[in-house]
């Protein structure tokens, strides 16, 4: 029989570098991910917060380029398209968007903590440029909204 060498056992001291590069690469790409999807979540913070019903009637219409959509915000601020106006200064607005060629027809999105009293005014500016076709924008409850603007 031969002798055999014993080779005492020896420390190892180190860490393994691999899992820790796996981790960083992968925080850092989903760093880089929340900061490019970002403005998309600003944008939805802007708009309103619509109701939830449960029975919506799709109104495809609302999302042509000419569509005459009245925006009236939690905070009591009027939006016609995506400038902001005075309520009194809506009916001008809509006429003029009338001539244009647009649909006779006005889309609200009234935000759902939006005073009632706010949005009778801008139902009463509607009506008094001559619009009887009124559709108010809303959600389908239990379905989550993709992101809008005013």
């Amino acid at each position: 029989m031969k002798p055999s060498r014993h080779q005492p056992n020896q420390l190892i001291c180190g860490i393994n570098q691999t899992p820790y590069v796996y981790v960083s690469v992968i925080f850092s790409f989903m760093l880089l991910l929340f900061f490019l999807a970002r403005p998309t979540l600003l944008v939805r913070s802007v708009g309103p917060d619509l109701p939830r019903v449960w029975h919506p009637v799709s109104m495809p219409h609302a999302n042509r380029e000419d569509a005459i959509i009245v925006t009236i915000a939690r905070d009591g601020q009027v939006f016609f398209r995506s400038d902001r106006v005075r309520p009194e200064l809506l009916p001008d607005r809509i006429r003029e968007s009338l001539r244009r060629g647009s649909e006779k027809e006005v889309y609200i999105r009234a935000d759902g903590m939006a005073k009632y009293g706010w949005v009778a005014e801008v139902l009463y500016r509607v009506r008094s440029a001559g619009v009887e076709k009124i559709g108010f924008l809303v959600y389908e409850k239990g379905h989550v909204p993709l992101p809008s603007t005013i």
